[in-house]
């Protein structure tokens, strides 16, 4: 029996409810205080979806499909699957493959208060089961760290990592940084946070100071690692020194935005579940000398972004692109993507907001999930009440 008071839709039009205590948490920025609701019909599909997707990654035929090599070993670690909610269930927005808000999540996520206790009184256990929080696993996200080193070093246990980005300090995720090293130390793993220019190679081994690295945890946006500044790390990952997570083969595979135009090309017609796959992903095309002049006459109905980009940076609504911008777009290097608008999430009687589902996995297995809280084109964190918000599961 659905009760329409425990309907996720219904809950996210009317559950003011918070359950994050932001004045106790050590990072209160980052996070809105509300929860999102996520019905239990669109958790199976995002489930079924992952699964084939990442199925069809390892098929022959896909070779060469996406532009990238599907026989690298690493799997990748916090890969995101963002998602907005359409009319047709979960629609894949993009793929991100060092996404961040993970462990953050995880630490923000470990008591929260009770939601809709009224509610909760008048419909007793029926309502505690459910509605239910979608939690991380510290475990489990060390344990990907291990597996994930172990996909490159089948025969060695993982004894150190770096956590990799230019300038760590100043970087506006550098608090993760630090609950990442501090979560791999209460487990026995050595870590520590660097810079790229601290990283030197001495016997054919990468070390940050002094300690010798058996993984990099890679969060630089340098995806392909060209910058001189990086030529170390490259070295060492191109000569197979080190596990590199997320390296340039694994981001080409999942995170170029033309793999999006490549699941409706008809050389996907062929890959195994690739209706399930269609189903969820929103018709995208890349943009051509060829069909600019289609793109522009119906450009309301879709949404830009640059092949190679990253973090919501020169998108474009194609409502809002003008003339001028449209005519410097080069070809071949955005794709169109149908769009899909946001859904809104009504925090308060005279408050919406809206939002997408970020969905972190580890090959096809979900570490946990997130609602991202905004206004604006795209995800921020700039908006009062906006942030990551924690998933509660409901019918």
């Amino acid at each position: 029996m659905k009760i329409p008071l425990l309907r996720a839709e219904y809950l996210n039009d009317h559950c003011h409810c918070t359950t994050l205590e932001k004045a106790k948490l050590e990072y209160p920025r980052y996070f809105s205080d509300q929860p999102h609701f996520l019905s239990e019909k669109h958790l199976a599909q995002i489930r079924l979806f992952i699964s084939a997707y990442e199925s069809a990654l390892r098929e022959p035929v896909v070779q060469g499909l996406l532009g990238g090599d599907t026989a690298v070993p690493e799997k990748g670690l916090f890969n995101s699957y963002d998602f907005h909610i359409g009319e047709n269930g979960p629609q894949l927005i993009e793929i991100n493959t060092n996404a961040a808000g993970a462990v953050l999540g995880l630490n923000a996520t470990r008591d929260l208060k009770e939601c809709c206790p009224n509610s909760q009184h008048l419909l007793g256990r029926l309502a505690l089961t459910a509605v239910r929080p979608y939690l991380f696993n510290e475990q489990q996200l060390v344990d990907m760290f291990r597996r994930e080193y172990q996909q490159r070093f089948p025969a060695r246990d993982l004894q150190s990592v770096a956590i990799v980005d230019e300038n760590p300090e100043a970087q506006f995720f550098y608090p993760e940084f630090v609950l990442v090293r501090d979560m791999l130390r209460r487990h026995g793993i050595a870590a520590v946070i660097a810079a790229p220019e601290e990283l030197t190679v001495r016997d054919h081994q990468i070390f940050a100071g002094e300690i010798r690295i058996d993984l990099v945890y890679n969060r630089l946006t340098d995806f392909a690692l060209e910058r001189p500044e990086h030529a170390v790390l490259r070295q060492a990952y191109e000569r197979g020194m080190v596990t590199v997570s997320p390296n340039p083969a694994l981001h080409t595979l999942y995170a170029r935005k033309s793999n999006l135009a490549a699941w409706w090309s008809a050389q996907a017609d062929a890959v195994p579940g690739i209706e399930r796959i269609r189903a969820h992903v929103p018709r995208t095309l890349l943009v051509t000398d060829s069909n600019r002049d289609d793109l522009w006459r119906e450009r309301k109905r879709w949404f830009f972004k640059p092949v190679a980009g990253f973090g919501g940076k020169a998108v474009y609504r194609g409502d809002k692109i003008t003339q001028k911008v449209w005519a410097e777009l080069p070809s071949g290097a955005y794709i169109a993507q149908e769009y899909i608008p946001p859904k809104m999430r009504q925090l308060k009687k005279d408050l919406a907001l809206k939002y997408d589902l970020r969905v972190y996995t580890y090959g096809d297995e979900i570490l946990g999930m997130l609602a991202r809280y905004y206004q604006g084109q795209a995800t921020n964190f700039r908006t009062e009440h906006g942030g990551l918000a924690s998933v509660m599961v409901a019918a």
